[in-house]
């Protein structure tokens, strides 16, 4: 997920200290922290020109204007995002489609949304459904 830094008024306090060099930022959403009240964004810009280095930084939701979903690393299986089926430790994870409540194996799921984001599904999980982790990967 893309997003931009537009205001700091609600981030944590060691963020809203190096505002100035922040807000502008571009980057991608690489994590959702705080029960899903922040997002851990990994800005664009090399980390020279970054205070202190830093590339990522935890920025609440609402100082963030997001613009865009796109797949970073270029692999397919990183298109998908999390759905379970089953219950408890019975659940089973599998590769959901955007816009859909249907595997890629044909199960009908359940998706985990943050936010209005969603988890993406990682075939190396230890309930990852292996006909899922195998379509994933199919270019």
């Amino acid at each position: 997920m893309r997003a931009k830094i537009v205001d700091l008024l609600h981030s944590p306090a060691r963020t809203r200290a190096s505002g100035a060099w922040l807000v502008g930022q571009r980057g991608t959403v690489v994590m959702v922290l705080r029960n899903g009240t922040l997002a851990l964004l990994e800005l664009d810009s090399a980390a020279d020109d970054l205070p202190g280095g830093v590339r990522r930084w935890p920025v609440h939701w609402d100082d963030l204007l997001v613009y865009g979903m796109e797949s970073v690393s270029g692999h397919p299986v990183d298109d998908y995002r999390l759905g379970l089926s089953g219950a408890g430790r019975q659940a089973v994870q599998h590769a959901v489609p955007l816009d859909t409540k249907i595997s890629l194996c044909g199960e009908s799921v359940y998706p985990l949304s943050v936010c209005g984001w969603s988890i993406p599904f990682s075939p190396t999980a230890d309930r990852a459904c292996l006909e899922c982790v195998h379509r994933a990967e199919l270019p």
